[in-house]
């Protein structure tokens, strides 16, 4: 765990401290990965299998790798009625802040071109056709953990955009299973479920094998490794965002609950030893009483060794103001942002960069990650400065509409022509003014 003072430490060191990330790291980790990619757009299944071999099932077989859309029904049978609760409340949930979001694109942008629309009497129309994808593949983590809920944070979005075909990939263990959860959670929407994990789970959706399709879109978050593939694959194929490691910030007030922010910290670091926690905080004995309160409660937890490892990873910082822990805080861009203090709705609009802004001491990240609504994909590692959530938009594409009239295109012809000539484009020109010159006689 690091500390910084605002009255001791300059800004800028602070906020290199913020922003540091392993370079070298990274470039280890392209050169991995892109001999990797080479090899299944290459090598297709076989490539795969080798790789899903090597690093997670060793008796993997081709046809073994996948199940069907019937298979992941039955899945979702044999689930107890717990395990199908938990599904299903979560589901209901999900869909509906994405179902509500999809309405509320398609009255911004859904212009007209209707069956009603006619161009009839109009002098020109400019508008938008707001349509999804073909085909997305949702990637989900697996190794020390398991996901269903990120099945459900992805591929719901992408379901309610109107996706036909939704396919996922997730690593098996040593034995070739799934978590019958995270296979349960994919059978109301899901065509495939391939047991292939990394990058080359990515590069097979990318760029298709013989037994994976192509997809247009590309989501979910994933390691180091599988974050280089998408970054790398970007261009053959849509990506959401490079999701991952997790991380949180936690902006607190002399009135915050140390055991919940510690608590908090705790909840997001237990993914993995690369995860981040920052807590901002004008108040020196709640950031003295948040310490003792996350070394206590980190003794009662079980994923320990991740803990020890992620708490390397743990920045406190004591500021003056909630104002300047929020300015520091826009330069983390973090995942998750927690406001913890009196009234964060009244410093919400202080807010530039962040991934998602949990408000007040009960709303917590796991409500948002499990249960609230809105996707638990986010941006990381200071992305939430240009990109957003990962949504029902991400599954949809724009297409720009536009009709003139031949009265309109004439009346608009010599400014069009004009300004081609002004970049040198002649043939631009004299396809624009044709349009005011009465047709050739055929």
């Amino acid at each position: 765990m690091r500390s910084y003072d605002t009255a001791a430490d300059s800004l800028d060191t602070i906020r290199a401290a913020l922003t540091a990330r392993d370079t070298a790291q990274d470039a280890q980790a392209e050169a991995v990965v892109r001999a990797i990619l080479d090899d299944v757009k290459a090598r297709g299944d076989a490539a795969v299998l080798d790789y899903t071999r090597r690093f997670d099932w060793p008796e993997a077989t081709v046809d073994a790798m996948q199940i069907s859309s019937d298979d992941l029904l039955d899945t979702w049978d044999a689930l107890d009625a717990h395990g199908q609760g938990l599904i299903n409340g979560a589901s209901d949930q999900i869909r509906e802040f994405h179902y509500s979001e999809r309405d509320r694109l398609k009255t911004w942008l859904d212009l007209p071109h209707s069956p009603r629309a006619t161009n009839d009497g109009l002098p020109n129309l400019v508008g938008q056709l707001l349509q999804p994808v073909d085909r997305v593949g949702v990637y989900v983590p697996g190794g020390k953990a398991a996901y269903p809920s990120t099945v459900l944070m992805a591929g719901l979005p992408a379901s309610a955009a109107g996706v036909k075909e939704i396919i996922i990939c997730t690593p098996a263990d040593r034995e070739g299973k799934v978590l019958p959860l995270v296979a349960a959670a994919a059978a109301d929407f899901a065509k495939r479920l391939f047991k292939i994990g990394g990058a080359q789970a990515i590069a097979a959706m990318a760029y298709g094998t013989e037994t994976v399709p192509k997809c247009d879109v590309i989501v979910g978050p994933g390691n180091k490794y599988v974050n280089t593939a998408k970054r790398l694959v970007y261009g053959e194929v849509g990506i959401d965002m490079l999701a991952g490691p997790s991380e949180v910030a936690i902006v607190a007030d002399e009135g915050a609950n140390p055991a919940f922010v510690a608590a908090d910290l705790l909840a997001q670091t237990e993914h993995g030893p690369d995860n981040k926690g920052v807590l901002f905080c004008s108040s020196s004995p709640i950031l003295e009483q948040c310490r003792t309160e996350l070394y206590k409660q980190r003794e009662q937890l079980s994923r320990q060794e991740i803990l020890e490892a992620s708490g390397q990873n743990l920045i406190f910082v004591r500021t003056r103001s909630v104002d300047e822990s929020l300015d520091l805080c826009n330069t983390l861009a973090p995942e998750h942002l927690e406001l913890m203090v009196r009234e964060p709705l009244a410093v919400l609009h202080l807010v530039r960069n962040a991934g998602a802004v949990l408000l007040g001491d009960h709303t917590s990240a796991p409500l948002g990650d499990y249960w609230a609504g809105p996707s638990h994909t986010l941006p990381t590692a200071g992305a939430a400065r240009f990109s957003s959530p990962l949504s029902v938009a991400t599954f949809m594409k724009r297409t720009s509409v536009l009709y003139y009239s031949k009265e309109a295109a004439a009346e608009a012809a010599e400014d069009v022509a004009r300004f081609a000539e002004a970049e040198g484009f002649d043939a631009h020109a004299r396809a624009a003014r044709l349009r005011k010159e009465p047709p050739p006689a055929r």
